[in-house]
This record gives structure tokens, sequence and C-alpha cells, in this order.
């Protein structure tokens, strides 16, 4: 009987203790690849994140979903695998957005939604004949499904995560997500989300969609279905839900739990320049209040780095986070994604310092690749350093916690927020120092060998 195995790669490889402190989601896209592998096909899957990867277990075929953060740790595991003679294909938003490159380290690369060729690749490996890319192809996403056996075993964060639609109708310029799905925005119906979403055995729910009110119709469809379900859920939205009291009265009768919202930046010269017009001319506060006084709790995320950054945009973001409350705040420098218009951009500019940072060797999760316009790489990485340190240092944690309609609202929200907050306060400071892509392997005999 053929074998596939699926490999999901970390940013970086940790010890063994170190992985034993940490409980990630499920990465979704594996589901999906399992449940369309036939039955004949066995199959075993390593969470680069969770566990050591048994290169020595006999294997058919490798199947590495790639990142961008995660594109040199995929390209070791994959050269291991290539040493012992064995065939890998990737696929995912880096081999999508950097073909030519991922070409280099595979046998086969998916090139977009993988769904709709999977089963093909599986065929064409039987018959040895496997091409060097797939896709583009677009799977119907009715028809998706998820086979989440997979990940029996393994100590996932206890969450259940739902796709109800792919991609977003806005264009920003530094979103690899509008670049992968090429500006199209297509959803599931209702009824199988909705279906899908109670037959989970998980109380909590993520629904992972980059913006889960990008059509305010459906979206009110979807949160009145939900009504009734027992299930707390999150996701993702935009700001604008803020001018509708309607729609975020439908959302808190869902069982929204909290939205994570795009804020980015105050400045709205900064917001032209990222190509996010939808957040001009609406008030963050008001959308923060309205969500707040509906018990929905929320994450804000702010962009670094941008033209027109200075010590007191980055000031005002920081008092924004800890004056309004937010449960969880991201202050991130701006990431240069290769095939989006940022990217393009800063090449056009002369301003990227490291045109492929993703393979730095000595590159770090937090350093900033390009030339800024307005602040050196190292000033903006200070910033974003200063500004965790405001919100989740003890004062910004306590007046954050003080929020009793939101945050800490019961003793179960106050006890998932403390949780939550040392954890990403772990998590920033850790992300400072990360490495991405060294790693070691075990052979047959246990002995590790460095692979960089």
């Amino acid at each position: 009987m053929p074998h596939v195995t699926f490999i999901y790669p970390a940013i970086e490889k940790v010890c063994a203790s170190e992985r034993g402190r940490s409980r990630p989601m499920h990465p979704l896209a594996i589901a999906a690849l399992s449940a369309l592998t036939p039955p004949e096909w066995d199959r075993t899957f390593f969470d680069d994140r969770l566990e050591d990867i048994d290169f020595d277990l006999p294997t058919d075929l490798v199947a590495i979903s790639v990142e961008t953060f995660t594109a040199r740790q995929s390209y070791q595991i994959a050269a291991e695998y290539r040493r012992r003679g064995v065939p890998v294909a990737m696929g995912g938003y880096h081999p999508t957005l950097c073909p030519d490159e991922a070409t280099q380290h595979a046998d086969a690369i998916c090139i977009g939604e993988a769904e709709a060729v999977w089963p093909q690749m599986l065929k064409d490996q039987l018959q040895d004949r496997l091409e060097r890319r797939y896709g583009p192809a677009d799977a119907p996403l009715p028809a998706i499904r998820y086979d989440r056996s997979v990940f029996a075993g393994k100590r996932y964060f206890r969450i259940g995560l739902v796709e109800w639609g792919r991609g977003c109708p806005f264009h920003c310029a530094y979103c690899a997500v509008t670049a992968f799905h090429r500006g199209r925005c297509r959803a599931r119906s209702v009824e199988d989300v909705v279906a899908e979403i109670r037959g989970l055995r998980e109380k909590l729910i993520f629904i992972v969609d980059d913006n889960v009110v990008a059509d305010f119709r459906q979206a009110r469809e979807l949160f009145e279905a939900l009504a009734g379900s027992g299930k707390r859920w999150i996701g993702q939205a935009t700001v604008s839900l803020g001018q509708d009291p309607e729609l975020m009265d439908a959302l808190a009768g869902s069982g929204c739990a909290a939205l994570l919202l795009g804020f980015e930046s105050f400045s709205p010269d900064a917001l032209v320049s990222l190509d996010k017009p939808m957040n001009l001319n609406h008030d963050y506060e008001l959308a923060v209040v309205e969500l707040r006084k509906r018990g929905i709790a929320v994450h804000g995320t702010f962009m670094l780095g941008l033209q027109s950054d200075t010590p007191d945009t980055v000031g005002a973001a920081t008092r924004f986070a800890v004056e309004q409350k937010l449960f969880l705040a991201s202050f991130n420098h701006i990431v240069p994604f290769p095939g989006t218009p940022l990217y393009t951009q800063l090449e056009a500019e002369g301003r990227l310092t490291r045109p492929t940072w993703w393979l730095d060797e000595s590159g770090r999760f937090a350093d900033v690749p390009f030339e800024p316009w307005s602040a050196s790489a190292d000033q903006v990485r200070e910033w974003c350093h200063e500004a965790r340190r405001t919100v989740y240092g003890w004062p910004g944690l306590l007046r954050r916690g003080a929020d009793l309609k939101a945050n800490c609202r019961s003793p179960g929200n106050a006890v998932l927020f403390l949780f939550v907050n040392l954890l990403m306060h772990r998590e920033f400071y850790g992300k400072k120092a990360f490495h991405m892509g060294v790693r070691t392997v075990r052979d047959g005999r246990g002995a590790e060998t460095s692979v960089r």
C-alpha cells in the first residue's frame, strides 16, 4: 500500500522541552489534504512544531505545507528526504508566490489551491510521472471536507478551526492573501459551515477567514444561523463593522467572543500608502466601544515602519491599545512578502536590504529586511519591542484587565485573559531571537546532524 507523509514545518526547530510548553492550533490545510487522499493510501502527519520528524519512516511521497516564514525550514526538511531518495511535493502561500525558488527544493510544487490537483498528484506519483508544477486550479469551496483524525494524539490548543470563505475583497499592498487568491473572494454555503461548527466537539471555534465580514449581508446570515448553537467563536474582521449596529447585534447573538481588527495605523497617509482605504474615515474607538458593549473582546493589530511613522504615531497606537483595554494587541514591523505590491515597491525603490530575507542563514523573526522611510531598521525593531513591553508589562496588562464588559466579564474570561496575555508576552519576547530554519535531524541510530 502506498504511503504519504504530511509535514507542517516550524519557523525554528526547538528542543523537546520547549516544544512541550507550546500548544499551537492545528493546521487546517493538512486535514483538507488528508480528506482528499484516496483510502488506498496510508498516511502519516508530523507537526514540526510539536514533534521530531522520523525521516527513516518508509514513505512514497512527502507533502510539505510552506509559508514564507517557514520556507528555509521546509527546504531543509525536503533536502533530508530527497537525500534519502524520497520525492517531495510542496504547496501553500510561498511556493505559489515564489514558484521558481520552490521548484529548486522539491520534486513537485502546487501553485494555488491544492484541493483540485492533489488527487492527480498522488495518481501521478504512483505511475512515476510526477510533474514539476501543478495548478493553478480552484476547487469549489462547498466540496471541501476535513479529516481531523490526522491530529489525534498531538498537543494542540483546544479550539476548533473552521473555514467559511477564502480571499478578501480588498487589495492591501502588504497582503500575501490577496496575492495568493488573485483578488478573488469566495465563500461556502452558510448551511454547510453551520453544520460543521455544530458537529465539532470543541466549544470554542476559530473561523479562520481573513475577513469574516467581507460581505455584510452574508455575514449577518451566518451570524443569525449560529445563534443558539452553544458555541463561542473568534474571527478576524475590519473596523468598518463598527458603523453597523445591527451587524454587531447579530455578532453578539451568534456567540462571538472576540475579533481581531486590523487597525494598522492612525495615520491617513500611512493607510493610503498601504492601499487600505477601508480604514479611512472609520472611528477606531467607536468600533472597540460598540463591540465591548456587546461583550466582544478585541485583538488589535498595528504595523510599524510605515512611510509616515514617527515616535509620536507609535506612541498613539500604544496608548490606544492600553486606554481602550484591548484584549490583545500586536505590534509588528511591516513585512515585505514576496509577490505583494509592497515587495515590488521596496524593490523598485532599492530599499530591500535582504531581498530573500526568508532564506537568510542569520535571519531572525524580528529582523527588518528593508530600509524604512522615516527611521532606521534598528529603530523600527525597537519601536515594536517597546510597544509590546508597554502593553504586556504589568501596568498595561492590569489596566487592560480592568475591562469588566468584555475582557474580564466573568471569572472564566478573566482567567483566559491572564493566561493568553502571559503566553503572548512570552511569545513576543521570544520571537525577537527566533532564527528561521536552523535545525537538527536524527538518523536511524538516533545521532543528531545539523542541517542548514
